[in-house]
């Protein structure tokens, strides 16, 4: 009987202790801006994921909100009247601020339905009619991926076409390789909000990794945990995918038939969100969760302010140089709560959140090209 007690006595102490340390129960950071930080006034209430144009367009998806969101989240959605949208800032025009793009819904579009998450573009550099990739989370129903075109004389997006298949779950990001072919993270499994919390505790890989051909959708790698943002190299070589509950990232190779190989796995010491690929290919600029109980208290309660940070990862031929990662923004959650993606754009940093502010930073310092450094932990 008394072994038994002590048994059950250290098994809880040994849970308590892996949960306190895995969510973070003892972290604390210093806070630093990179430069002068403003919020963008027009936009409070999200900017989980955005892409930049070469030309400086930044679009930005907001309003996110799915199934397996929290019952306080979602009240906070409705209380505060947040639609779906897709946002647009120039950066060669900043006294425009935000502007809100209008969209033309076709028929499989219900636009009272539309909550953007992931978002990924294919640039037209002559026209500038960029084609738009966003995923669209619409309740219990198949979470879909929605294809536009934008017009830039009226600053709307054309909607052209849906994707949806029984093999999209808690989908989160997407990656273009080329018109109607990308590859799609499953966060999660389950949409309901109690198995959710399940799926996030327990260290179960039931995440997945899929890729849209222009016909169908495939599986390409399965019994992953919470696989989250996914971006693809300037060459389309490789594929990086954040997971935010391993606090790591992992570098995918490419082959010929879009399978997957593993070839490199960082610690990255953060809850990673979102990447976003620079200009030159040579880094990749990632939101992160950096203490992830607050993180999750911001997600069930929007109004619990949980910290922010940017890292800026660098690549040498398409792999992390690990000892060269830093991070160029920290911020306890009183300016920005909860960043998930960010970019740099002619030494200007914008970071997006779940569900707060958007910001803009000015970097007081040149960002130095480390790209021939040597790379450790290579698998090719």
């Amino acid at each position: 009987m008394l072994l038994k007690a002590v048994v059950v006595v250290l098994f809880s102490c040994v849970t308590y202790l892996l949960l306190y340390i895995r969510l973070g129960y003892n972290l604390h950071y210093k806070k630093h801006h990179p430069g002068e930080c403003r919020p963008m006034m027009d936009l409070e209430f999200g900017s989980e994921d955005l892409q930049v144009t070469s030309d400086g367009f930044a679009f930005i998806s907001s309003g996110v909100m799915y199934d397996a969101m929290s019952p306080p989240f979602k009240d906070f959605i409705v209380r505060q009247n947040i639609r779906g949208r897709i946002m647009l800032y120039d950066f060669s025009r900043p006294e425009h601020g935000l502007t809100e793009l209008s969209i033309e819904a076709g028929s499989s579009l219900l636009l009272k339905k539309f909550r953007p998450h992931g978002i990924s573009l294919l640039e037209d550099r002559v026209l500038r009619e960029h084609l738009v990739y966003v995923i669209n989370h619409q309740g219990l129903e198949q979470d879909r991926v929605e294809k536009f075109r934008f017009r830039p004389s009226t600053r709307t997006l054309v909607h052209l076409k849906t994707f949806t298949s029984d093999l999209l779950k808690v989908t989160n990001d997407l990656a273009l390789v080329q018109e109607d072919q990308f590859f799609i993270s499953n966060y999660l499994y389950f949409k309901t909000y109690t198995m959710s919390v399940v799926e996030h505790l327990l260290p179960v890989g039931l995440g997945s990794l899929v890729f849209f051909n222009g016909s169908q959708f495939e599986m390409m790698v399965s019994g992953l945990l919470g696989p989250n943002g996914v971006t693809l190299s300037l060459n389309g070589r490789f594929l990086y995918v954040a997971y935010p509950l391993g606090e790591k990232m992992e570098v995918y190779q490419r082959l010929n038939n879009n399978r997957l190989r593993l070839v490199q796995s960082v610690m990255l010491y953060t809850s990673p969100d979102n990447f976003h690929l620079s200009m030159s290919g040579n880094e990749l600029y990632v939101g992160a969760h950096p203490i992830p109980h607050k993180a999750l208290d911001h997600l069930n309660q929007p109004q619990h302010r949980a910290p922010s940070s940017v890292l800026r990862v660098p690549l040498h031929h398409g792999l992390v140089i690990e000892d060269k990662v830093t991070e160029l923004f920290y911020d306890h959650g009183d300016f920005i709560a909860g960043s998930s993606v960010a970019a740099v754009y002619q030494n200007q940093l914008l970071i997006g959140s779940v569900m707060n502010k958007l910001v803009l930073c000015d970097l007081d310092f040149k960002i130095t090209d480390v790209s021939n450094s040597k790379v450790y932990s290579s698998n090719i």
